[in-house]
């Protein structure tokens, strides 16, 4: 009966050996989630809309790449799913041109930075590459600010000159009201691809699209003359318009801030919970 006992028992502690070996380092399967704080940054881009009638495609709107930054604070719901905070700020880097690249116009379009506070829903590992690596998807909802703050609005040239200046050859006369307003609210998605380092370090490289859901910028023309190739003034019309909306890829790096009791007990049942050092004396009677 005694060896009967000595048995099972060996079975059972060799089994939940087992089970904590893949919650060691060399996995990410935790038994249960833990609360994450991620930050990461790197390289943005956007690109503002045109519409124009009778113009040619000398007048352009022109993105290029910035810099952002993102700041979360993710809280799991259970093993597939988390919410979290999140903290944005992000460059754009947007103009109107007119001309080309060596030889015209440009103007700056919009605030350079915007800031966004927001809410995530995250699923986690629906693609699991490899045992250290997962990919999660997260859903956000923020709200977007412009750095600088505030209605603002101008009406005048949308290049320097005097606004009662006649078009020349390749010089238009573009006369705009702008109009900046002080937010909008933003969805997005999220791509996170994780590299485990340990039980609580991980890597992360991101990859967004915010999508503002109202115009934060837009410019109308009020007045647009120009000389077409056969030196004939032409009458046209433009509206730029930017809702805040980008594409970022970021680097990241993350740490989890919970105990990671689940991972770290010896064993996840009562009866071998305790540190080895709380333990009670090994009294199995030994057997020949």
């Amino acid at each position: 009966m005694a060896i009967s006992t000595l048995s099972s028992d060996y079975v059972n502690r060799s089994l939940l050996g087992c089970g904590f070996l893949l919650l060691g380092p060399n996995g990410s399967a935790l038994a249960q989630r833990e609360v994450e704080l991620n930050i990461s940054g790197g390289a943005s881009l956007t690109h503002p809309a045109i519409e124009w009638q009778n113009l040619t495609r000398q007048f352009r709107t022109v993105g290029s790449f910035n810099t952002g930054a993102a700041l979360r604070l993710v809280v799991p719901l259970s093993r597939r799913l988390g919410i979290g905070l999140e903290q944005r700020i992000t460059g754009l880097s947007q103009s109107a041109r007119y001309g080309t690249r060596g030889n015209g116009f440009s103007s700056g379009i919009g605030n350079t930075t915007i800031h966004q506070s927001g809410l995530s829903i995250r699923l986690y590992d629906i693609w699991r590459p490899g045992p250290r690596w997962g990919l999660d998807l997260a859903l956000t909802g923020s709200y977007a600010r412009p750095y600088r703050g505030g209605t603002y609005t101008y009406e005048g040239p949308l290049w320097g000159g005097n606004p009662a200046q006649l078009p020349r050859p390749g010089i238009p006369l573009v006369l705009v009201r702008e109009t900046e307003r002080t937010g909008t609210a933003a969805v997005g998605t999220e791509l996170l691809l994780r590299y485990e380092l340990g039980l609580r370090h991980l890597l992360l490289l991101t990859a967004t699209y915010q999508r503002g859901l109202s115009v934060l910028t837009q410019i109308t023309s009020t007045r647009l003359e120009y000389f077409d190739d056969s030196g004939t003034v032409q009458q046209g019309s433009l509206v730029i318009f930017s809702r805040g909306s980008y594409a970022t890829v970021q680097l990241g790096y993350g740490l989890r801030l919970g105990r990671l009791e689940a991972a770290m007990r010896r064993n996840p049942t009562p009866r071998y919970s305790l540190n080895p050092d709380d333990a009670d004396p090994d009294t199995t009677p030994e057997t020949e």
